[in-house]
Formats: C-alpha cells, structure tokens, sequence
C-alpha cells in the first residue's frame, strides 16, 4: 500500500492512496502554547476522485515542548513516554506495541523513518524527491502486508514519529508555512 502526502509536511496535509483517493487529512492549529494536530479518517468516493464520503476523527496529537505529548485515540490519552517510548543509545527508535499485542520498532533515520518487526521491515517513508539524480517522486508511506490490518496506527505513529525527525530539521513554524487542506466533499 502506498500513501502519499501532499505537502509532504505530516502535520498539514493530505494522504491519499495510489488511486489518488483521500484516505487521511492533518490539521495543527496555531497556538503560542500547546498546538494540536487532528487526524481525520476519510471514506473515499468510488466515483470522484479527491472527494469523501465521510469523515471522523481518528485521532489528535498533543505537542508538548517541556512534557511528553499525548496522543488521543480509540477513546484513551496515550502519553507518548509510555506509548511509544525512545529506545536506543542515541534515542533514535520509537516502539509501540500493535493491536496484534506484538512490539514494532521506527527507527529514525536522517531522511527517512523504517518501521521494523523481528527486523523485517514493514513500512518505509520515502521522502519527497525533486528528481535531480533520480525519478522525482511525492514523499509517500509504503505500508505492507503484514502491518496493512493496522494501518491507522501505522499512519498515526508515523505521523509522531517524523514529526520529531523534522523538528530537528527544520526551523520552528515552518509547517504553519503549509495551512491545511480540507478534502472535498
């Protein structure tokens, strides 16, 4: 399964299948304090491309700067220190444990994010490219099989987890640069 985000900023944007169907939208609102971003899920239609049926809330993300952040989803208050915890050396790994009650690893990396199980890997972001020395590509998520009955975890901790790749990135404020679209209705 392959997701693309369009922009590629994961806290404004739109993901949508190969298909071009809208399964998922982010918004973040604006705020001096704590900024939260919402996770739509949507019901694509068969019929027209980029409009939905309908939509829910599948989730929001809680940034905090001096505390862990919380993810709301599937009606509880995740703290992000007990939920997906750092691991490794140089923190450089989140790990959650699945639906399934099995334990997945992102390992974040300079450019992109792995999500790994038993070390096989079972999802990888590849990020945008402009084609200078290759096929330029739309930043995408390839989800596969084996995680595929949980995508909008998948989808969801993925979300978090490149967020905190960027933040060390990018300067502060840049995806408020990039205002949320709202799929079509």
């Amino acid at each position: 399964m392959k997701l693309t985000f369009k922009p590629p900023h994961v806290r404004n944007t739109l993901i949508t299948n190969e298909q071009g169907h809208v399964l998922y939208s982010t918004s973040t609102s604006f705020s001096f304090d704590t900024r939260v971003t919402v996770v739509k899920k949507h019901v694509p239609n068969e019929f027209n491309i980029g409009k939905v049926e309908s939509s829910e809330i599948l989730a929001e993300i809680e940034w905090h700067t001096f505390s862990s952040s919380v993810i709301k989803y599937n009606g509880m208050n995740l703290v992000t220190s007990q939920f997906i915890p750092t691991k490794g050396i140089l923190g450089r790994r989140r790990v959650f444990r699945g639906p399934d009650g099995l334990l997945y690893k992102w390992k974040i990396g300079p450019r992109e994010c792995i999500l790994m199980h038993d070390g096989v890997e079972v999802a990888r972001h590849h990020p945008l490219n402009l084609g200078f020395r290759k096929a330029g590509h739309e930043a995408y998520l390839e989800v596969f099989s084996p995680v595929e009955h949980m995508v909008d975890l998948v989808v969801l901790t993925f979300i978090y987890v490149e967020k905190l790749r960027r933040g060390s990135q990018e300067s502060p404020g840049t995806d408020r640069m990039h205002a949320p679209i709202e799929p079509a209705n």
